[in-house]
């Protein structure tokens, strides 16, 4: 599909006629919200990366640095993301006999980060699958820091971008987004 897209006038050219994704389109196609907040380019900062990892995904400080050093931007690698998706998953199913009230909020904080860690694996390895399919962007932990505001996202608007910008775009075109509020 890719050879059929012409830049000159952001659309692709069909034997039927030109065509243009639009984001009616997404939403129809895949059933997901095309209004709401949207993320456009912006670079984490190494402790913003830290941070998100400890808070998120409850990472250790010293793992959380490990990672962030050795990616060198706001990625996490495929495999240390599904490791620790595992390692809390195991915790919550160790926590599945409660006794204490310690216990009770320790096992509510395991639960949203092993949620937010299988959703991060989840979006990055669906509706925002790219060339790259070895890192996934900690960007997409800023829509996943308050579940309660998962609806307010425009996940269609992210899809068509994401897809322009891994697919139809130069290499030197910026992507992934940051949040507007």
């Amino acid at each position: 599909m890719s050879e059929r897209w012409h830049e000159e006038t952001d659309s692709f050219h069909l034997p039927v006629g030109e065509m243009t994704i639009t984001l009616d389109d997404v939403a129809c196609l895949l059933g997901i919200l095309i209004t709401g907040r949207l993320l456009l380019d912006r670079e984490l900062t190494r402790e913003e990366r830290i941070e998100m990892m400890q808070v998120d995904l409850l990472f250790t400080e010293e793992a959380a640095a490990k990672e962030v050093a050795r990616q060198g931007v706001a990625h996490v690698n495929f495999g240390v993301l599904k490791r620790r998706y595992e390692e809390l998953l195991n915790r919550c199913n160790q926590l599945l006999e409660i006794d204490t009230h310690e216990e009770q909020d320790e096992r509510a904080h395991v639960r949203l980060a092993c949620i937010k860690a299988f959703l991060l694996l989840l979006l990055d390895w669906t509706i925002f699958a790219g060339k790259n399919s070895k890192n996934i962007n900690l960007l997409w932990l800023l829509a996943l820091q308050d579940m309660d505001e998962l609806d307010n996202w425009s996940w269609g608007g992210w899809d068509l971008l994401s897809y322009t910008s891994n697919y139809l775009l130069p290499p030197t075109h910026l992507w992934p987004p940051v949040v507007v509020t």
